[in-house]
């Protein structure tokens, strides 16, 4: 019987094939056609490209499908094609390869950013990557490489997607830019944490800048996951040579990059804090990206025919990670974990109110303080009457991940809303929660597979919630054995024995504590509590809580949902352990205090909000470096009220935030999604102000012709070039993607703009550049030239007599200078 993908993978190092691109168009495909259409237009050209890397010694041939979902090829009227498309590729690749290797199903970027970021939703992106993998796997692919993402939140899409609609085994690979992150902030350390969770089989690194900066990835990926690594490298960064662009890293030089792959092996000790046994963990397939050919394929085979893969670390304990788009937390053994409970409005008349009325200040507020506060999770409750709490849920989540960079626990008794709010939360998190009745257990443990969530498992089922810590073992055993069914690892569980208010009666919630190390050592998860329900309904809460904090610890609590922002609960989490019977003692004793008090029971603490008031321009620049575009709003409306000029606004606040943001952003403090998040922000107070300023009247920056060249249909940086531009006060005429020089040129003449801006993101549409440079010197058109994207370098906008920024914020300072340089010379 024919070994599978991952058998094979346990047994040797695996080779992946080289570049796809490349090689058609050396085949005569030129950069304006769609390659994925080659399949069926020229099987025999990609039919003999897999030939050539299967005699190179190949053991995965990757489908010619780079481009081939829904989106990209509807730029090519080829959308109702995606099946027949992906199926003949399939085909093809098995046709090359037999039975003596594996067919890996090739799914690239969807060329759209997923929103708050872009138009696409997830649900949409789901349906697209989800309609590919299928078709894949009817053509008969062994796996899938899900390759060159950046954003990890359109990554979690197409895992889920292929995970939850396929049976195939999933490579994830990230592309990372020459800070080891990629552009949306994304460290190795939190795809692989988000990725592990959601089950991926192999965890990977494609394209980026070449081979030197991926050693680094593949090192950190080594150290931190259980999973197979794979790397795919570009052949070095291409040069332009006769209009041509040719990567000039020689088979060899590729090939001892690819022993040095083979070298990384990472000792790895079991359990934190090195207490188990040490394993070996290396690199277990190597291919290669753009500029890559069956020569370079070629001279690694002879280096790794002999590499025998090695085991990857069975950890005795494997740590529970929680990771939001740019940050870890690793909960090690012995490490407690504190979720902060302020987003919530129980109890919380103004917070209801303002859920309702579909205002955020108060959830911003609540995020910003609590962690500030170091709390490492946020729990997400916006559960009140009158709201469609599904709709509401994915809102509130990503205005908290606007202003945290905390993992978040997604918090609702309504299973559509947690499910909406898994979607919108862009990381691990924790889902909160489930309990022993029949239909939550049906309902909600798929929901925390499919999203890779660990999960809370209340101890109450049809009866309620138990009086007896004995039951509530006999619950959580039930929810557990369930879970483990359901595919999730005893390690993602975190039980929570319910506190009950000690108002009641004090022996109800001692019970929760005695649970505690029943749970643990009978079932091996670990155990949560909300620990202020104990005061609820009392006076003296803050006391209460911290009391009963202290003593669920010294029963083996491992987490806890906690006012961070308390400060009797800081100083209870950093108390020293006390003896059992002293902390029981001293908790009685406060109990029966709170009681003979007479006072009256406290309400849940509202926030202390402030105001906003616009004092000065300094209010609206904070809140556009902020990304706050509801702050942004309030301040500029109050500030026209007051008779301010919009147009000093514009320039004395809007504009100068911005300038801030990139900023940030070229010193790496700021990512992609930050500064789309405060140039948001900005375009709000931007057409305030506008709408103010009569017709004519409105200063402009500059007018600036935008294009994607030819052959070339990726705009997402140019839209992003765009928006920033307009946000800025540039007048913008976008031709949109796909432009000839000879448009191009036609409508300079007409619009005669201040500066002309073309993108590629191919090295084969790279050149088209050159040829719109002189056709605009041919015509007598002096117009300064920007140009950018992900291959084109400086040392090619020299020569060609244009003007270079490396990203879309460099290009909206650039096109500043440029301008203001003109006019200052009368030009």
């Amino acid at each position: 019987m024919r070994t599978t993908f991952l058998e094979e993978l346990n047994k040797r190092v695996l080779l992946m094939d080289g570049a796809m691109g490349t090689q058609l168009m050396a085949g005569g495909v030129k950069p304006e056609d769609c390659f994925d259409a080659q399949n069926l237009d020229r099987p025999e050209l990609v039919l003999s490209i897999h030939r050539a890397y299967v005699e190179a010694g190949a053991d995965i041939i990757e489908t010619n499908t780079f481009g081939a979902n829904r989106l990209k090829l509807a730029d090519y009227k080829l959308d109702n094609k995606v099946a027949e498309i992906n199926i003949s590729a399939a085909k093809l690749a098995r046709q090359a390869i037999g039975s003596k290797g594996f067919v890996c199903g090739s799914i690239g970027p969807l060329g759209k950013m997923i929103e708050p970021l872009g138009e696409i939703t997830f649900d949409q992106a789901y349906a697209a990557f989800t309609e590919q993998a299928k078709a894949l796997q009817e053509g008969g692919a062994d796996v899938v490489s899900i390759e060159t993402i950046s954003d990890i939140q359109e990554m979690r899409a197409a895992v889920i997607a292929v995970k939850t609609e396929t049976n195939l085994p999933v490579i994830a690979s990230m592309t990372y830019d020459d800070g080891e992150k990629t552009v949306y902030g994304t460290s190795p350390e939190v795809a692989a944490a988000v990725l592990e969770a959601l089950g991926v089989d192999v965890i990977a690194a494609n394209c980026s800048t070449g081979p030197e900066g991926m050693v680094e990835v593949a090192k950190r990926y080594l150290a931190v996951t259980k999973l197979p690594v794979m790397v795919m490298p570009n052949a070095g960064m291409p040069e332009l040579i006769d209009d041509k662009a040719v990567y000039k890293m020689t088979p060899a030089k590729f090939a001892g990059f690819a022993e040095k792959f083979l070298k990384l092996g990472v000792r790895i000790v079991g359990g934190c804090g090195g207490t188990g046994p040490e394993h070996i963990h290396q690199v277990s397939i190597i291919g290669g990206c753009c500029g890559t050919t069956p020569d370079h394929i070629k001279a690694v085979k002879s280096g790794i025919k002999s590499s025998k893969a090695q085991a990857g670390p069975q950890r005795g304990y494997q740590n529970i990670k929680f990771a939001s788009r740019t940050r870890v937390i690793d909960v090690c053994p012995g490490r407690f974990l504190s979720v902060g409970e302020r987003i919530n409005p129980t109890g919380r008349k103004a917070f209801r109110e303002e859920i309702q009325s579909g205002k955020t200040q108060i959830i911003k507020t609540e995020a910003i303080d609590q962690t500030k506060a170091k709390a490492d999770l946020l729990d997400v409750n916006i559960s009140v009457p009158e709201i469609q709490e599904s709709e509401v849920m994915p809102a509130a989540v990503r205005v908290v991940q606007s202003f945290s960079d905390l993992p978040l626990s997604i918090d609702s008794p309504n299973p559509h809303a947690l499910e909406e709010g898994l979607k919108a939360f862009c990381g691990r998190g924790l889902l909160n929660s489930v309990n022993g009745k029949k239909d939550s257990l049906e309902k909600i443990l798929p929901l925390a597979k499919k999203y890779g969530a660990a999960v809370i498992a209340l101890c109450l089922d049809e009866q309620g919630i138990p009086k007896s810590a004995a039951d509530r073992l006999r619950i959580a055993e039930k929810i557990v054995t369930a879970a483990n069914d359901a595919g999730i690892k005893s390690a993602d569980i975190f039980v929570d024995n319910l506190v009950m208010t000690a108002g009641v009666g004090i022996n109800d919630c001692l019970e929760a504590l005695k649970a505690i190390p029943m749970v643990k050592d009978k079932l091996g998860v670990k155990t949560i509590l909300g620990i202020s329900n104990v005061s609820h309904g009392m006076p003296d809460r803050a006391k209460l809580n911290a009391l009963y904090l202290q003593l669920a610890r010294v029963y083996g609590l491992d987490a806890a949902i906690i006012d961070l922002t308390d400060p009797q609960i800081k100083k209870a989490l950093k108390a020293k352990p006390q003896p059992r019977e002293k902390l029981l003692n001293v908790f009685k004793d406060a109990v029966s205090a709170a009681k003979r008090s007479g006072r009256p029971a406290e309400k849940k603490r509202e926030v202390e909000l402030q105001e906003l008031k616009f004092k000065s321009y300094a209010d609206i620049e904070t809140a556009v470096i902020e990304g706050d575009a509801e702050a942004v709003c309030q301040l500029t409306e109050q500030a026209l009220d007051k008779g301010k000029d919009p147009q000093k606004i514009i320039d004395q606040s809007l504009v100068p935030g911005m300038e801030i943001v990139g900023k940030k952003f070229n010193k790496k403090e700021y990512f992609l999604p930050q500064v789309l998040s405060s140039a948001e922000a900005m375009k709000t107070g931007f057409e305030l102000c506008k709408a103010k300023i009569p017709k004519g009247k409105i200063k402009v920056a500059g007018k600036v012709l935008l294009a994607t060249v030819k052959g070339d249909i990726h705009d997402i940086g140019k839209n992003i070039v765009k928006m920033l531009l307009e946000n800025n006060g540039f007048k913008v005429i976008d031709l949109g993607k796909d432009v000839p020089p000879e448009q191009i040129v036609s409508m300079a003449k007409k619009e005669r703009p201040d500066a002309i801006a073309l993108s590629a993101l191919l090295t084969t549409t790279m050149v088209e550049m050159g040829v719109v440079r002189q056709e605009l010197d041919d015509a007598g058109l002096d117009i300064p030239l920007l140009v950018g994207g992900a291959v084109v370098t400086k040392g090619y906008a020299d020569r060609i007599g244009a003007n270079y920024s490396m990203d879309a914020v460099g290009a909206v300072a650039l096109a500043k200078k440029i301008i203001q340089a003109a006019r200052s010379t009368g030009q």
